[in-house]
């Protein structure tokens, strides 16, 4: 898995290196879908710092949709070693581009990687908003099986966040807490 990961990111260097935007991020895509976050960990400093000289690329040279690109997949690679305060940024930042671009379907996949660091935060009530977002995005788009999958996320979180409130209820109640 590891090789794999780093012929992707050799790949994805090389192509920086050639002045090749468009295929770094794809490559650099294809690598972090394999990075093990406790085999990489000691590496995630190089990730990063790789991304921000891509961002600085691109934004010395006005390359916006490229720009939100690097910023979705410096999103993803702090989310991957859990560092999930920069990724919300980085998502937020990302999506904000994307939304001023007018691509639907960067935006939805944008909410998507949002919803699912907010989830992690515990903000289910925002998590759930930016689903139902991405999914109507995607009802729009015509692309109903990711509407569906986004729709059964919505209704697990739904459930989860109602059986929440009732255990905290229920804890609090029977003074459970003060033991």
């Amino acid at each position: 898995m590891v090789a794999i990961m780093e012929n992707f990111f050799e790949k994805s260097k090389q192509f920086f290196e050639e002045g090749d935007i468009n295929n770094t991020l794809e490559e650099f895509e294809k690598a972090i879908i394999h990075i093990d976050p406790i085999k990489e960990k000691s590496r995630n400093r190089e990730y990063i710092s790789f991304l921000e000289k891509i961002l600085k690329h691109c934004r010395d040279n006005s390359l916006k949709e490229q720009e939100a690109f690097v910023l979705r997949s410096l999103g993803r690679t702090h989310s991957i070693f859990k560092r999930y305060v920069e990724s919300l940024k980085y998502h937020e930042m990302s999506l904000k581009i994307q939304r001023s671009l007018g691509n639907k379907k960067d935006v939805a996949e944008g909410l998507v990687f949002l919803a699912e660091d907010l989830e992690i935060s515990g903000n289910y009530s925002e998590c759930i908003k930016m689903f139902t977002d991405a999914a109507s995005i995607y009802h729009e788009l015509g692309k109903l099986r990711k509407e569906k999958e986004l729709k059964k996320e919505i209704a697990r979180l739904n459930k989860f966040s109602k059986e929440m409130v009732e255990d905290e209820y229920i804890l609090h109640k029977f003074h459970v807490d003060k033991f």
